[in-house]
């Protein structure tokens, strides 16, 4: 959406509920066809009514284009509705395919405004893109501001490691996301190939069931939390993870110190005083079996992770940890969405998932899986939605930081772990990958 407008003249009202923004004229789809101000209105008409994403556009009332702007009257000013337009959320789309295309006829047909486009696609192999050449970005952090000036790139699909490296190795395919540490040992000394970090913004958490578990007990779980030893664990993962101590990681926006030291100072990192209180709940090897027990029961729980291979190297080296201090930690190992409906049933002891956004106000809406946590609550996201309204920066800022302080540290149950750093490879022939610090990629300097 953002590459449709020109870049230095958005207009924010004082009280938050007008934007304007202006579509300049010369900017075409790839059809031949310009970018006109109705289409965005349009564009966005459709993503309200079909997107997962709707909510985001909620506090849009109403629309109406003056000459080449487009103005945005508002219902309240949400921080989040700019991430939204300035994300890949919705596309532009020529509002005469919107109005004569059927939903289906959209998926296969639709020509959204963007430097390539799709010229063929062969289903579960590959796609082929060529580039706009009516194509215009007012985008400044890029040098070339019209077309691509590579002619065609082709997207694998569904390539093994293996294949991949080789022919990373041979020259026979030039970029690779989502590189693992494995092919990185194999890659990293050869001339032809230049390994890149890539890390979006990400949250790596684990929710903890306080009511359904034996973590309903408190004082284990202050205890069990405060064990975790989050740098040696990240240290297992050879570089695929580094330490997490704040639901807003240090590189999303709106990023708390405050609540980062807390966490820090509070919640983690004290192992002495992690086992002090799971002395005072009543917790002891009674039978030398080396676990845990009270009252018969066994300090033992179930942690549910996706198959992800940085989470099983870290899931299983908390396995260990926690075996050192007596609990029994038990691991099911099972696809990412499964995860979320055993935390969404209240079928779970434990469980890690992953946020990643930029945007505070999505992880903080997202957070939580578990509907009957203690801090899930009306309270909770009206204090989300009041700092989302906040028109200054600073001041909804200081908001974020005091909700995770007060609302999400003292109930022990949503523990920030560790944040994933992803990589790429690419042939060190191809110059202009320009990755930004939040993993964003601009392809317009793409050349050969």
């Amino acid at each position: 959406m953002t590459f449709v407008f020109s870049s230095d003249d958005l207009q924010t009202s004082e009280d938050g509920l007008t934007m304007t923004m202006t579509v300049p004229e010369g900017k075409f789809y790839a059809t031949g066809e310009q970018v006109e101000p109705e289409d965005v209105v349009a564009s966005i008409e459709w993503g309200k009514e079909v997107s997962p994403y709707a909510d985001g556009y909620a506090n849009i009332e109403s629309m109406e284009v003056d000459g080449r702007q487009v103005i945005f009257h508002l219902s309240s000013f949400r921080s989040d509705l700019l991430y939204y337009l300035g994300d890949c959320f919705m596309g532009v789309i020529d509002k005469d395919q919107l109005d004569t295309l059927s939903k289906d006829e959209l998926m296969w047909g639709a020509v959204p405004y963007g430097i390539y486009y799709v010229d063929s696609y062969e289903p579960g192999s590959n796609v082929t893109l060529k580039p706009n050449e009516g194509y215009v970005t007012d985008v400044p952090l890029v040098e070339n501001k019209g077309a691509a000036t590579i002619k065609e790139i082709q997207v694998k699909f569904n390539t093994d490691d293996f294949t991949l490296i080789e022919e990373m190795k041979s020259g026979a395919i030039d970029y690779w996301s989502g590189v693992t540490m494995d092919a990185q040992a194999q890659l990293k000394d050869l001339d032809n190939v230049t390994i890149a970090k890539k890390t979006y913004p990400v949250v790596d958490f684990m929710e903890i069931n306080t009511d359904n578990s034996i973590f309903a007990d408190l004082k284990l779980r202050q205890g069990f939390c405060l064990l975790i030893d989050r740098e040696a664990l990240c240290e297992l993962t050879n570089g695929a993870a580094v330490p997490a101590y704040s639901m807003i990681y240090d590189n999303m926006m709106y990023f708390s110190q405050a609540a980062k030291d807390d966490f820090v100072a509070n919640y983690a990192n004290d192992a002495e005083r992690g086992k002090a209180l799971i002395a005072e709940a009543g917790w002891a090897d009674t039978n030398g079996d080396g676990y845990l027990d009270k009252d018969g029961q066994m300090a033992e729980f179930t942690m549910y992770a996706s198959t992800d291979p940085t989470r099983q190297i870290f899931v299983q080296g908390m396995q260990e940890q926690m075996k050192q201090y007596g609990f029994k930690m038990n691991i099911e190992a099972i696809d990412w969405n499964y995860v979320h409906e055993f935390l969404c049933a209240n079928d779970y002891d434990t469980g890690i998932h992953s946020l990643e956004w930029a945007e505070p106000i999505l992880i903080l809406n997202c957070c939580f899986d578990d509907p009957n946590a203690a801090n899930n609550t009306d309270a909770f996201y009206a204090a989300v939605n009041d700092a989302a309204t906040t028109v200054d920066d600073q001041e909804r800022s200081d908001k974020l930081g005091a909700i995770q302080i007060e609302m999400l540290h003292p109930e022990w149950n949503m523990i920030p772990v560790y944040s994933d750093v992803y990589y790429i490879a690419h042939n060190s022939a191809v110059k202009g990958i320009n990755i930004l610090e939040n993993g964003f990629i601009y392809w317009n300097d793409l050349a050969l």
